[in-house]
């Protein structure tokens, strides 16, 4: 449908006659006697632009680590040596703390000895089933003692490793919570290890925008510590369901953090970018006009006259509008003074933000 016609429908027959009036006011007069044509007006026009547009929310977050574990001891014993200083970097599979394992190996040589024991018997055993010498019950019970054996002797070497606590994963130790010649117990936390490269933001996004996200979406980050820093991380996670006290969804996105700037617990302040637009066509936020529920701009062609557009609008940027229908790339919208044209009205243009318009003669009336 013509653009027109679809404003007329909007605004009805009252608006028909307005814009009637200004289209008489802006022609010539031909009658005998009449006024002669209208000196054209002097408007700020801007041309539609092409350009790199995104669609962001502003939320908040917290820092957590990558990995975090606590360090505890499998089996009770004495603390022999600490190897780490608090704060140290460590790599995984380094040795942290080691236990006094003196009683430990002697178990572990007692099942070894008992495990060669075990074994010859059931070997000489079977020998002897063979030749019929013994009951297939001694036999049986032989092999059942090597079994026996066997699971004593990886039970004590597993004992034996426990008491050499090594760390899980790369990461910063924190502070120790043991000493050396102190006795623990099974499962007594001795420290923590952080990884924290890279590291974890987590936030809430209103359920409204649960359509518009996605793994791989940017997010950029700001924390009190260096508020003129900002930090860049992509999300990897979006929680399969919604916090039905909240509303929201768990969000999840890894930051990278070589320079290990940012500690788990901090809080930030966020913007996820929801799309990005290569090419969208766009204009200053000035040259709307909104009429109920409509928005109209007013470009000016290439005779240098007002034309009314009804245009569909996107996202909100800076200052400006994306414009997703009703309007090309060059074309030139009234910025300034729209409110003193109507559709045919002659224009004088000039560029946005090179001119200002020229006050207009005292004897015009405002077209509005």
């Amino acid at each position: 449908m013509n653009p027109f016609l679809q404003f007329f429908r909007h605004f009805g027959y009252a608006s028909l006659s307005v814009l009637t009036l200004l289209a008489v006011s802006g022609c010539g007069g031909d009658q005998a006697g009449g006024p002669g044509p209208r000196p054209p007006v002097n408007v700020i026009v801007a041309p539609v632009v092409e350009q790199k547009v995104t669609e962001d929310i502003d939320l908040v977050g917290s820092l957590t680590p990558n990995e975090r574990a606590e360090i505890k001891s499998e089996i009770s014993g004495l603390i022999r040596a600490i190897n780490f200083d608090e704060g140290d970097l460590v790599n995984k599979g380094d040795l942290l703390i080691s236990l006094d394992d003196r009683k430990l190996s002697a178990r572990l040589a007692e099942a070894e000895a008992n495990f060669v024991l075990a074994k010859a018997n059931r070997d000489r055993n079977q020998t002897l089933l063979e030749s019929k010498t013994i009951s297939e019950q001694v036999y049986d019970q032989s092999v059942g003692d090597f079994d026996a054996a066997v699971a004593t002797r990886e039970l004590r070497k597993r004992e034996l490793e426990d008491a050499r606590i090594n760390a899980p994963f790369d990461g910063v130790v924190g502070y120790r919570q043991v000493s050396p010649g102190q006795f623990i117990q099974v499962g007594q936390a001795m420290t923590i290890l952080v990884n924290m490269s890279p590291i974890k933001a987590d936030f809430e996004v209103p359920e409204r925008f649960i359509g518009q996200l996605a793994k791989g979406q940017r997010i950029d980050i700001t924390v009190a510590a260096y508020p003129n820093r900002t930090f860049t991380g992509v999300v990897y996670f979006i929680s399969p369901e919604v916090e039905v006290a909240t509303r929201n969804v768990l969000v999840r996105a890894n930051i990278e953090n070589e320079s290990g700037l940012l500690k788990p617990g901090m809080f930030g302040n966020l913007q996820l970018v929801l799309q990005i637009k290569e090419k969208a066509l766009v204009i200053p936020e000035n040259a709307l006009i909104a009429r109920a529920e409509n928005s109209i701009v007013m470009v000016v062609d290439a005779e240098n006259t007002a034309q009314m557009r009804l245009v569909q609008t996107g996202m909100r940027l800076d200052g400006a509008v994306e414009i997703i229908d009703g309007l090309s790339k060059g074309e030139r919208v009234i910025v300034e003074g729209h409110q003193k044209v109507g559709p045919g009205s002659p224009v004088n243009p000039s560029d946005f933000g090179k001119a200002e318009p020229e006050a207009e003669p005292d004897s015009e009336t405002d077209a509005s």
